[in-house]
């Protein structure tokens, strides 16, 4: 395979890092009070409108397997789990701490994938992941810590489940997405997480919807963005190999702050230009 084939995930999952950044920078203007639930039946409605007609646009014919089918549907069903618990974990404890907690997935799925899925990393690769998990952990470690650290237990909890939803559901999708396609699981993947958080919002909010009094068409957007970064990031893990695009598609909070900092004429702080620079240094030995 031509090497410029093989370095597909790429510019897929730079757009996923695009989509999720701005998502986040909109949710964060819309400053709504709405629920979490409520905001994850939003994103359920637009996942499923959007997922389903790409779906129906490109969708891939073909017989497979029953245990096939159901690998796609515990890889979506442990993501959907892994949007609830992190919600939860939101209420219980600061978002420094159970966000860096729920956020550092990416490790775990590259274990899996080099376990189980056979997957493999040049030495250049290997170090570009070390260096994309340490340039994450120290951006997200240089922000909002102000030495106040009492979270409840629940909380983190909570965010630990999200942090082994999330990975394990990468690895899974990859070995799903191997033999159905991108497009196939991407059905699936609409029709099982909405599912799941619509359940989630019967219970939490026993059927009462609430929509933000303002900004609704920025909350929309922000939705948009993370629906569109969804089909995104799975492109990306069918055109390589997991155990480096997760790691790589895990940086959006980065996008996420420095697009926040520049248009709040806010500087980075010496360890965020650190951890920049381990970034930009990680870029060229995923082509080594």
């Amino acid at each position: 395979m031509p090497r410029d084939m093989e370095l597909l995930w790429l510019p897929f999952s730079l757009a996923t890092i695009m989509m999720y950044g701005l998502g986040q920078v909109f949710a964060k203007e819309t400053r709504t009070n709405v629920s979490s639930a409520n905001l994850l039946l939003l994103l359920g409605s637009n996942i499923l409108i959007m997922w389903a007609a790409y779906w129906l646009i490109f969708r891939e014919p073909g017989t497979f397997s029953t245990s096939i089918w159901l690998q796609a549907v515990i890889a979506a069903a442990l993501s959907g789990l892994a949007y609830v618990s992190y919600y939860e974990s939101l209420k219980h404890g600061k978002v420094s701490i159970v966000g860096t907690i729920a956020g550092a997935y990416a490790p775990w799925t590259v274990v899996l994938a080099l376990v189980f899925l056979g997957e493999s990393m040049s030495l250049g690769e290997a170090l570009g992941v070390v260096l994309v998990v340490l340039s994450m952990l120290v951006f997200t470690y240089s922000t909002g810590n102000n030495g106040e650290r009492k979270t409840e237990l629940l909380g983190i909890a909570f965010a630990i489940c999200s942090l082994f939803f999330w990975g394990t559901s990468a690895a899974v999708a990859k070995g799903a997405i191997s033999e159905l396609g991108n497009t196939n699981f991407i059905g699936v993947y609409a029709l099982v997480c909405p599912a799941i958080w619509l359940v989630y919002w019967l219970g939490r909010e026993k059927g009462k919807f609430e929509m933000p009094k303002s900004n609704r068409w920025l909350l929309e957007l922000s939705l948009l963005c993370f629906a569109g970064g969804g089909i995104t990031l799975y492109l990306a893990i069918q055109n390589g190999p997991v155990s480096i695009v997760s790691p790589i598609t895990n940086l959006y909070p980065i996008l996420t702050i420095a697009v926040a900092k520049v248009r709040l004429k806010e500087k980075l702080t010496t360890r965020q230009m650190v951890a920049l620079a381990m970034l930009f240094l990680s870029i060229p030995l995923f082509s080594v």
